[in-house]
This record gives structure tokens, C-alpha cells and sequence, in this order.
């Protein structure tokens, strides 16, 4: 079999597994922090609903994307390096992305916190 197609079938899975089961972490947890920035109940909701769904379209539109330039797979040694470095590149892209994520709930919860003690 190619060597490819099997690196394909172990990526792809564990990719969509790493975002999947993150994104639902996320978005379960993620509800009382929005609660706190946003104050209502509906809009923290809405949020984090607009959140999950541009969260699983941007990771996993990403890694389907990466597959396309992953380029030929020769060996074994080539298959764990080249999956160890893009699910690697998956998870730290995913941190950046939250972290992003929270910087910006910060800023508006900073800006808003000094509105509501007036």
C-alpha cells in the first residue's frame, strides 16, 4: 500500500479526533467566560455557537488543506515525521487560535467591566 495513503488514514482521524473533542471542551467551558464578558445569557450562547462552527470549519478546513501539499511519503521514518509534524502544527495552530480567542474576550470584558460599576 502507499505509503501516503496510509499516513492519510491516520491523519486525517486523529486530526478530526484532537479538534473534535478540543472544540467541545471549548465550547462547554468556554460558556462561563462568555457569561462573565457578555453578561446575557443569549449572547453568550449565540457566541459560542458562532465560535464552535468558525472554530471546526477554520481547524478542520486546515488540516484537510495541509494534506494537499504534504508531498510524497518514501519510508516509515518519513510517515512518523511527517505525522508528528502536522498534528503538531494542528495543536499549537489551535492554541494560537484560543489564545487569539481569549485576548479579544479580554479586551471587551476590560472595556465593558468599567460600564457596569458606573
Amino acid at each position: 500500500m502507499n505509503l501516503n495513503i496510509v499516513s492519510y488514514l491516520i491523519y486525517l482521524p486523529v486530526t478530526a479526533f484532537i479538534t473534535i473533542v478540543v472544540g467541545h471542551k471549548l465550547h462547554r467551558d468556554g460558556r462561563y467566560f462568555l457569561l462573565e464578558v457578555f453578561n446575557e445569557t443569549h449572547v453568550a450562547e449565540a457566541v459560542n455557537n458562532f465560535l464552535l462552527a468558525g472554530y471546526y470549519l477554520l481547524n478542520i478546513g486546515y488540516a484537510v488543506l495541509i494534506v494537499w501539499q504534504w508531498g510524497e511519503v518514501q519510508n516509515v521514518t518519513q510517515l512518523i515525521e511527517k505525522l508528528s509534524f502536522y498534528i503538531g502544527w494542528i495543536c499549537v495552530s489551535l492554541a494560537v487560535i484560543h489564545y487569539f480567542n481569549l485576548t479579544v474576550f479580554n479586551i471587551i470584558y476590560r472595556k465593558k467591566k468599567p460600564m457596569l460599576n458606573a
